[in-house]
């Protein structure tokens, strides 16, 4: 019964980030991100397990989901070396990019979203760790404007297609990226693009000598032609394949004797 009219009172999305939060951190930690939310606007606060500090995140959405993948199931807890230049391409929120900021704080970490409401979150979290440098574009294989293709589904999940009006959402390739950024080497390629990665691994012959380690979801169940796309993209490369969590991870891409003067 009282669970019932404590329920009545609280919006849903709070509820559901209460119940999540309870079952992650304990009940009082919960009464306490509670009363945080009025003080933050409605914004939440999720310990980041790596520094001690505390991560921003929407109350009730996906954005909990994306803490869960990245710092409860570790899906980017992988053997990398000591990366110094990581793009995270698809940051979302910034969770996958607050990790690796933290797990690698001499890297310069690139996180690129082009959804305005997941940008100013990311933008947030950005804050909270010196090393992460934000960028609002898509990820594509050259210059120009996109839209997204779909605002009502899940806010890790939102699809670009190109804008042809020239209005729409800032896109850049990867070359651009890394010539604004100062990068003559990527060590941690993330792509969470959305079926985007069509457009990025379709065009993949002027960066990807670049690239050391390649962490990729594929999204062959919207956009087929995605894994076809990566088999293309590796074709001529030697590497060792696995799988974490989502995403398939291609670790230490090498030439193949017979490319040896491609590679950089």
């Amino acid at each position: 019964m009282l669970k019932r009219v404590v329920r009545s009172w609280i919006k849903e999305e709070n509820w559901l980030y209460l119940s999540w939060y309870k079952g992650n951190f304990g009940l009082f930690p919960a009464f306490r991100a509670y009363a945080r939310l009025h003080r933050d606007k409605g914004i939440g606060r999720a310990p980041n397990p790596l520094t001690g500090g505390m991560v921003f995140l929407r109350p009730g959405t996906t954005d909990q989901d994306a803490y869960d993948q990245v710092f409860l199931d570790r899906e980017y807890d992988l053997d990398l070396g000591e990366p110094k230049n990581i793009i995270d391409a698809g940051a979302h929120i910034g969770m996958a990019a607050v990790f690796f900021a933290s797990r690698y704080p001499k890297a310069k970490v690139v996180a690129i979203e082009p959804e305005p409401s997941n940008y100013e979150v990311l933008s947030r979290n950005a804050r909270e760790c010196g090393n992460i440098h934000t960028v609002q574009a898509g990820l594509w294989n050259r210059k120009t404007h996109l839209r997204i293709e779909d605002s009502s589904v899940d806010t890790w999940s939102f699809r670009v297609v190109e804008d042809a009006s020239g209005n729409g959402i800032p896109a850049l390739s990867l070359q651009d990226i890394m010539r604004e950024h100062g990068l003559e080497r990527i060590d941690v390629l993330k792509l969470d693009i959305e079926g985007s990665e069509v457009e990025v691994l379709n065009n993949a012959q002027p960066w990807i000598a670049t690239v050391k380690n390649l962490l990729i979801e594929l999204h062959d169940r919207f956009r087929p032609g995605c894994t076809e796309a990566l088999h293309r993209a590796l074709q001529g490369w030697d590497y060792d394949e696995s799988e974490s969590g989502e995403s398939v991870v291609i670790r230490d891409l090498r030439a193949l004797p017979s490319s040896l003067g491609r590679r950089p």
